[in-house]
This record gives C-alpha cells, sequence and structure tokens, in this order.
C-alpha cells in the first residue's frame, strides 16, 4: 500500500503543477511557441489583477486549442475547464483541505463528464453560454444551483452521494505519510552538469524486451551524453494519443500522457539509441505507464510524442519536437 501511495503522491504533484507561471524554453515546434504565448498572456492576465484561479483557466484553455487547432470554442473551454479543475482539486487535496476519496470522487467525475460532453456539441455550447458553479451541468438545466465547488452532481446537476470506501481511511493516513516524507532528490555527481542536450523521439511498436523477459510495447529514443560520470539522465516523455478506437464510443478524440523513463532502465547496450519497455501482461506499472500501455493497446492507433531530458540537477533539455507516428512496421525490439 505504501508503494501505492507514494505513485498517487507523484500523479498528484504532477497534476497540480503550475504551468500558467512557469519559464518556457523557446519554442521547438509551433506546439510549443503556441503554448509559450499562452502562458505568456495567463502571466499577464495575472499581473493586471486577474486571479490565479481565472488566469489558469484561461491558460488551460488556450493550451487545449494550442494541442488541437481544430477544436471549436465550445469544445476548448469544456477541455480547459476540466484541466483546471483537476489541477485545483490536486492542490486542494495536497494543501489538505480536500480528501484523497474526495479527490477520487471529484475526479472520476469531472472525468466521465468530459468523456460524455465531447460528443455533445449542443451541450458544449450551453456550458460555454453559462455554468455558474462549474459542475459541467449547463445553468439552463442545473436544477441544483450554487453546489460548492468540486462537488461531484449528477445529469440535474444535484449532489451526489458517494459512500466511504472501505479502505479510504487506510489510503488517507499513507498518502499524507508519503507528502509527509517526501523530499526532492538530488545527484551531487550533477554539480557542474552541463544543461542536457535535446533527445529526439524515434520509433514505437512492439517487441522483445530481453532485459525484463517479457514483450511488449518498446519506445526508441536518440540517446543523449555529455554528462558527468555519476550523473544519471531521465527522459520524459509526452503522448498525446490520437484516432481512438471507434469500438469504444467513450474515448476521447485525444489522451496526453507523460512518463518518465530513467537511462538505467535502458533495454539496450548502444551509445546513441536507448529503448524503454512497458510489458504487456499482468506486471505491474506506475499508474502513468498503465495508462499509456493501455493506450497502445486497445485505446489508439496513433501517437504524437515528443521527449526531453532530465539530469540530477534538475536540468532539463528543451522539448523536441512532435512526432506523429503509428507503430513502426517491424516492431521495435531492446
Amino acid at each position: 500500500m505504501r508503494r501505492r501511495a507514494v505513485a498517487i503522491a507523484i500523479a498528484l504533484f504532477v497534476g497540480a503543477q503550475s504551468t500558467a507561471f512557469a519559464a518556457t524554453p523557446a519554442g521547438q515546434s509551433p506546439i510549443d511557441a503556441c503554448l509559450a504565448d499562452a502562458r505568456a498572456r495567463a502571466t499577464d492576465a495575472f499581473k493586471k489583477q486577474a486571479s490565479q484561479e481565472a488566469a489558469r483557466l484561461q491558460l488551460e484553455i488556450d493550451a487545449a486549442t494550442c494541442f488541437d487547432p481544430t477544436l471549436s470554442p465550445a469544445a476548448a473551454h469544456l477541455i480547459g475547464t476540466v484541466n483546471a479543475d483537476l489541477a485545483r482539486l490536486a492542490r486542494d487535496v495536497l494543501v489538505g483541505s480536500r480528501s484523497l476519496a474526495s479527490y477520487r470522487a471529484a475526479r472520476d467525475d469531472r472525468q466521465r463528464k468530459l468523456a460524455q460532453v465531447l460528443t455533445d456539441p449542443k451541450q458544449q455550447d450551453a456550458l460555454l453560454a453559462g455554468d455558474a458553479d462549474g459542475d459541467l451541468v449547463p445553468d439552463d438545466r442545473d436544477q441544483c444551483p450554487k453546489t460548492p465547488a468540486g462537488t461531484p452532481t449528477d445529469a440535474r446537476g444535484c449532489p451526489v452521494a458517494v459512500r466511504p470506501g472501505a479502505n479510504d481511511e487506510r489510503d488517507e493516513r499513507n498518502f499524507r505519510a508519503t507528502l509527509s516524507g517526501s523530499r526532492t532528490l538530488y545527484n551531487k555527481s550533477c554539480k557542474e552538469a552541463p544543461r542536457p542536450d535535446i533527445p529526439s523521439p524515434l520509433e514505437w511498436g512492439r517487441g522483445a524486451q530481453t532485459k525484463l523477459g517479457s514483450m511488449g510495447f518498446n519506445l526508441a529514443v536518440a540517446k543523449i551524453g555529455g554528462q558527468p560520470a555519476g550523473c544519471e539522465v531521465f527522459y520524459e516523455i509526452q503522448f498525446r494519443f490520437i484516432d481512438p478506437n471507434p469500438g469504444n464510443p467513450a474515448l476521447p478524440p485525444a489522451k496526453i500522457v507523460t512518463i518518465v523513463f530513467s537511462a538505467s532502465e535502458d533495454l539496450l547496450a548502444d551509445p546513441v539509441r536507448a529503448v524503454f519497455g512497458l510489458p504487456v501482461g499482468s506486471m505491474a506499472l506506475s499508474p502513468a505507464r498503465d495508462v499509456v500501455r493501455e493506450a497502445f493497446l486497445r485505446e489508439y492507433f496513433r501517437a504524437s510524442w515528443r521527449v526531453r531530458a532530465v539530469n540530477g540537477a534538475n536540468q532539463t533539455s528543451p522539448w523536441s519536437p512532435f512526432v506523429t507516428q503509428g507503430p513502426a512496421s517491424g516492431g521495435v525490439s531492446g
């Protein structure tokens, strides 16, 4: 259970990162340039007395359009609203103003409604016209207005009772213990390390995973060097899955997930190419890696992805450009 709590904590920290006020390297792609402009607009709005919540919401709406310029204003508003909600919910549980069980219920409510409303342009327009309490039920059909922020509601906008789970108390206790004991890792061998070079995504596909003794999905990236001895490099890979399986109409048009691999997880001994594996089968993975594996396995046919390098001194390279690929025709082995 302790390991599970650590995974949940990491997922929440990632979800709660403030992108609105963080510096962004010079754009490496049209998406990066668009996101940099969105951050600048959000920062400017905040400086001009907009609340942090309002600036974050506008940033998330703009970011949705950066990732998919074909989105209608109503669809971008929907996706941005949900992403801003998830960030706020994660922040609330981290600071202790919301329980872990309440966070889970609210997160599931937002994700369920997002999947439903993405297929209904009329409801998207209705939400854009007004949703005063932010429960993703339009004002013109909300029979329980002014529900507290983050409250799960039904189709009428009325609060849904959330029954306590058998493990809620234990999960909460372990989660808080994990947070109280968390530390920022720093590798002293990276003290004089230069900023890592930009890696690049090469290909992905099924293949053998010799070191793991398994088969699965393998991700090949260009390996970077130039770091001092003992200064380990990590590869942060961000996916935007597209072309959803038509057999699952609940899937959103795109899904964005970020995972991190340590250089020590490289399945190859190649000086220029690293391969990282996602085993297929019963092997337990971290929550984010499991989401990526499931997306590859059953949910989506193509992926746009990019990668950047991070060293043990928390220095990051710029992101590589996004590339869009289907699985490599010959597979990828490691």
